[in-house]
């Protein structure tokens, strides 16, 4: 069964805003760089937050974190050791497929007697514990059906040039003196230590 398994990553999100009747879902899409395949995960908005909220550890403004992504710490303190998450597709009911729209979340833990246990969970509570607890997502082949080698492609794109901006502005910053401020306030009419109410 493991060599159905394909790790992925959260790749991105998406708004969908059509004029449709309320609740409007967006969705996620997760993707193996390896193999340039993936597939969307429907989502509440709330869902998605969630697992923003879940990528800033620790107290998010002011408040503690909600127990779906606090609960990989939690089991840890148990004793217990998290392994990874697994996505797998939800079998089809009364012979309907579901087109992998409707995927399970399974928290996979080896517990203090060193048993391997399994802990069901919606895929979206299960991302939530991964990018919390810096887990690995495994997801069964059998969803991987888009090509996202364009979309990643284009997400490269966007991190290279995040990444020179970054050591730009870095490089800015660690070159600047307190000096250029003077200069700088000075060609702007004020003195240092002026506030800008004095203008």
């Amino acid at each position: 069964m493991a060599n159905r398994m394909r790790r992925v990553s959260l790749l991105g999100a998406f708004e969908i805003s059509p004029e449709l009747e309320p609740p409007v879902r967006d969705g996620i899409i997760l993707g193996s760089r390896r193999e340039q395949r993936g597939f969307v995960l429907e989502a509440s908005r709330e869902s998605i937050e969630q697992i923003v909220t879940a990528s800033t550890p620790g107290v998010v403004n002011g408040c503690h974190q909600r127990l779906t992504i606090a609960i990989g710490g939690l089991l840890e303190r148990l004793g217990n050791v998290l392994l990874r998450i697994e996505l797998r597709p939800i079998q089809p009911i009364n012979g309907k497929s579901l087109n992998g729209s409707y995927v399970q979340g399974i928290l996979v833990i080896r517990d203090n007697n060193r048993r391997i246990q399994r802990l069901n969970m919606t895929a979206t509570e299960a991302i939530q514990v991964a990018i919390a607890q810096q887990l690995p997502i495994l997801a069964d082949a059998e969803l991987l059906q888009l090509d996202v080698s364009q979309f990643l492609s284009e997400i490269d794109e966007f991190s290279e040039r995040y990444q020179q901006e970054s050591s730009e502005f870095k490089a800015f910053v660690d070159h600047v003196t307190a000096t250029d401020f003077t200069r700088y306030l000075k060609r702007r009419g004020r003195k240092p230590g002026d506030s800008p109410e004095d203008h």
